[in-house]
């Protein structure tokens, strides 16, 4: 494992073909666009997967072997690796990347000053205004928006974004 680095997660499965969302750190998107196999984390080991292909700004990803919904469920919320080998040297690097501000928090538990606990944000979506965190409550998906009138603490080792957002936002 030691020649392999964490550059994102699968996030969940997209659909009834086997395709995978999956958020990787801006830093490494390059990289990840490159390669043609990664791995994904399965009870604590690397699994290799060969990548058939990706798609949309979401990173749509179709893997070799993965080819219903329900296989792509069993490796969803895992980490995804790739070999050391296969970063491109910063000096070669052409994308500018500038990704959404908040992506980092995609799987943080919302928590708000006055609710209490939202959920776990599933996803971050670019509005002209703002960024918005989707969480889920039962049946309903719920959109707050990511600004920092709103955001009162991010703890990344918890995983956890604190907010206070204005009464009646959640009612909308």
């Amino acid at each position: 494992m030691n020649d392999l680095i964490k550059i994102g997660k699968t996030l969940k499965a997209h659909g009834l073909e086997g395709e995978l969302k999956m958020a990787v750190e801006e830093q490494y998107l390059e990289d990840f666009l490159q390669v043609r196999i990664l791995f994904i984390e399965e009870r604590g080991q690397p699994v290799p997967y060969f990548i058939n292909n990706v798609r949309g700004g979401q990173l749509l990803v179709s893997l070799e072997g993965v080819i219903n919904r329900t296989q792509a469920e069993k490796i969803a919320k895992k980490n995804i690796l790739i070999r050391k080998e296969d970063l491109i040297p910063e000096e070669e690097k052409v994308m500018e990347v500038s990704g959404l501000e908040y992506a980092a928090c995609i799987g943080f538990l919302m928590t708000d000053k006055e609710a209490g606990e939202l959920g776990v944000i599933e996803d971050i979506l670019d509005y002209p205004q703002q960024e918005m965190a989707i969480i889920r409550k039962g049946n309903k998906e719920i959109m707050i928006p990511l600004i920092d009138a709103f955001i009162r603490e991010i703890n990344d080792k918890d995983k956890r974004i604190f907010v206070e957002l204005p009464e009646g936002l959640l009612n909308l």
